[in-house]
């Protein structure tokens, strides 16, 4: 071990606590939200000074050896450092807001226990300085964090934590096979040796390695077309776990698409182009998604997917700027960091609706909001900064992302480029401003406008709808969006200048970001919301009934759910032809068997078949049987018993042997397929 103690124990901290948060929570179900809250805490503590730290120009580094053969190391600089400090931050803020849950949350030491450990994992992840680590941590950070989608143990839940958790075998499944392809040197190198090392290395090379990798991280960011677990997944786990996985966890697949961008793939053009068209795909899906979803926690978490195409969008702009990248990436990680306070801000929001009213679906929480203007003037700040208006957060960095955009435009222009795919993607990013601003609105007006026919004044009268301490929490966070966008160069300008080394841009400064081309954009994206919503959200996307009430059905055709129309049916094509397969390699193989035995084998005599199965069970049963044929003429003459254990010993054995024979099929299939999948792994690394 070399480098700095401190910094693996912060990590490691949170690992080590979880038992103690499981042991207590048996105890008193409040300890272990206790604990959870005291060991967020004391990270967001020790982030706070290494951030100062790294601010006064020192880093922190540490290698352990021999782990896993490889080793792991994690390294602080001013990117990772905030990063970690802002998911410290978050878990602080969610278990605070848990006590609200403690009372009617099932399981809540195993909450707290997965809770704690996904922290540290995902800290691993975050600070994490070789692909190794980062992919160790990410694995074990998807397995933690399954419970929490399985919390409830509904059927509804337990569908949706088998949607999880198969992506995320799918997509480790592949990282691994990117890991093994990757040259090993790559493999344990710190991230800002890439560039060294690559130029060594034929980009043609590391193409595949790095499009099995984006599977991984691109399927826990939620990007199209592996984001099938998310409008699942986050309306089954609680809303404090919702905001993680939302406003953190999809951040960590972020993060590791950025590594492969910034690091392993830089100034790759065909790279940064699949990146970029891959966050427009994303984020209009997830807008159209959001638009027809009827359910307050899908909107939300088909909301995620849209802003996650916002950042990939970025991330690739990044990319393909090169070297003028800097306002991509101050737009890249400003939308990062807007996006985690505006999905917590809204998870929040939506876990106290859940909490008093037992649903989110958009018909029974109407009216839930009327009467309570905390929570109004939170949901409402967090709608205006995600929809980027101006004087709100997220104005700033789509308005970096747009400026971009456009000057990547005009950079193809100059160079003789086609600029006419790009200008569309500008329209579309206007148009997906738009309808963020749409949905928002729906689900806005629903919960603190419309009357509910039934359960108004029931909503009215729930004034305790909150604790004081989280009403108050809430309004404090409620109030960032705000002062974030009034100040964008206090904002901006630190992450400028603390995310530089990373990114490998130098912070200049940026110009004014209320200009007029900024504000005519924002004001377009504006209007468009505006008319999508008065024209189609109302008349189409809403039945009004005969009593005067607005309904919100279910407006999402079947063709746009993937998982049931293309992945499950897949999955069962796969696992017949997988059957076929099976059963035809075990006849050949056994037909194998059988005609090199006949070659190369004297023939044996056949041996006369016993009752008892074989020569041994026919001993023991014909001697237990003497036995009793014995008693019976002495002791059991008045109640003679009828003697078959040669019948039940060749019994017993024939079930055995059929039980011995399927496992030892089951076994040697599976180590044919492991040898066969070796073979094509070899063969691919020896012909390159």
């Amino acid at each position: 071990m070399q480098g700095d103690l401190q910094l693996l124990l912060t990590i490691l901290l949170p690992i080590a606590a979880a038992p103690l948060a499981y042991a207590l929570g048996h105890w008193r179900k409040a300890s272990a939200v206790w604990v959870l809250t005291l060991i967020s805490a004391v990270s967001v503590a020790s982030f706070s000074v290494l951030l100062n730290t790294i601010q006064q120009g020192n880093r922190n580094y540490i290698a352990v050896e021999g782990i896993c053969s490889f080793g792991i190391a994690f390294r602080t600089d001013g990117f990772r450092a905030l990063y970690a400090l802002i998911a410290s931050v978050m878990w602080l803020i969610t278990s605070i807001y848990s006590f609200d849950f403690s009372k009617d949350m099932r399981n809540l030491p195993r909450y707290a226990f997965f809770t704690l450990m996904t922290l540290g994992a995902t800290l691993g992840v975050i600070l994490s300085d070789d692909l190794f680590t980062l992919y160790l941590f990410f694995e074990i950070m998807s397995l933690c964090s399954y419970p929490w989608v399985a919390h409830r143990e509904t059927a509804q839940a337990l569908r949706a934590a088998d949607s999880y958790i198969y992506i995320a075998i799918i997509g480790g499944l592949c990282m691994l096979m990117g890991l093994l392809l990757l040259p090993q040197s790559l493999v344990i190198a710190p991230f800002d040796t890439f560039a060294t090392l690559t130029r060594r290395i034929d980009f043609t090379v590391l193409w595949l390695p790095a499009l099995l990798l984006l599977i991984g991280f691109g399927a826990k960011a939620g990007a199209f077309p592996l984001h099938v677990w998310m409008p699942q997944a986050y309306p089954a786990a609680p809303a404090p776990a919702s905001a993680l996985l939302s406003g953190m966890l999809s951040k960590a697949g972020v993060f590791g698409i950025m590594v492969l961008s910034i690091k392993l793939m830089p100034k790759n053009l065909s790279w940064g182009e699949l990146i970029f068209w891959l966050g427009i795909v994303t984020m209009a899906v997830g807008a159209l998604l959001a638009l027809l979803s009827n359910d307050l926690k899908r909107v939300l978490a088909c909301s995620s997917m849209s802003q996650i195409g916002f950042i990939l969008i970025g991330v690739g702009l990044t990319t393909l700027l090169a070297g003028e990248s800097g306002p991509a990436a101050w737009g890249t990680i400003g939308h990062m960091v807007n996006h985690s306070l505006f999905k917590l801000l809204l998870f929040l929001c939506a876990g106290a609706v859940m909490i008093n009213a037992h649903t989110t679906t958009l018909s029974d929480i109407r009216g839930f909001g009327r009467s309570k203007p905390i929570l109004h003037i939170v949901f409402l700040s967090a709608l205006l900064g995600i929809s980027g208006l101006p004087f709100f957060s997220g104005f700033v960095s789509k308005s970096l992302l747009h400026e971009s955009l456009n000057e990547y435009i005009h950079h193809l222009t100059l160079e003789n480029g086609n600029p006419g795919a790009y200008a569309t993607a500008e329209t579309l990013f206007v148009i997906g401003g738009g309808l963020t601003l749409a949905y928002m609105l729906k689900v806005y007006v629903c919960v603190f406008w419309q009357l509910n026919p039934t359960r108004q004044a029931e909503y009215d009268g729930m004034k305790r709808y909150l604790s004081p301490v989280s009403k108050l929490l809430l309004l404090l966070c409620g109030l960032l969006p705000l002062l974030l966008g009034i100040m964008p160069e206090t904002l901006m300008g630190g992450i400028g200048k603390l995310t530089q080394d990373f990114f490998g841009v130098h912070y200049r400064g940026f110009k004014d970001i209320f200009i007029a081309e900024n504000i005519v954009g924002a004001v377009k994206s504006f209007v468009i919301g505006s008319l999508v919503y008065i024209v189609i959200v109302r008349p189409l996307l809403s039945i009004l009934t005969s009593d005067g009430y607005h309904e919100y059905p279910d407006s999402k055709p079947r063709w746009l759910d993937l998982e049931n129309m293309v992945y499950r049916p897949l999955l069962r094509l796969l696992t017949f032809l997988g059957l076929i397969l099976a059963r035809a390699l075990e006849k050949s193989t056994d037909t194998l068997l059988a005609t090199a035995r006949h070659i190369l084998l004297l023939p044996v005599k056949e041996r006369t078949p016993l009752p008892g199965s074989n020569r041994f069970t026919y001993a023991i049963g014909s001697l237990l049987d003497f036995f009793v044929k014995v008693l019976n003429y002495t002791l059991w003459r008045k109640a003679p018993a009828q003697p078959h254990f040669v019948c039940a010993l060749a019994a017993g054995n024939e079930e055995a042997n059929r039980q011995i024979r399927r496992l030892t099929r089951s076994i040697s299939f599976g180590l044919l397929m492991v040898c066969l999948g070796l073979f094509v792994t070899i063969g691919y690394l020896l012909l390159n």
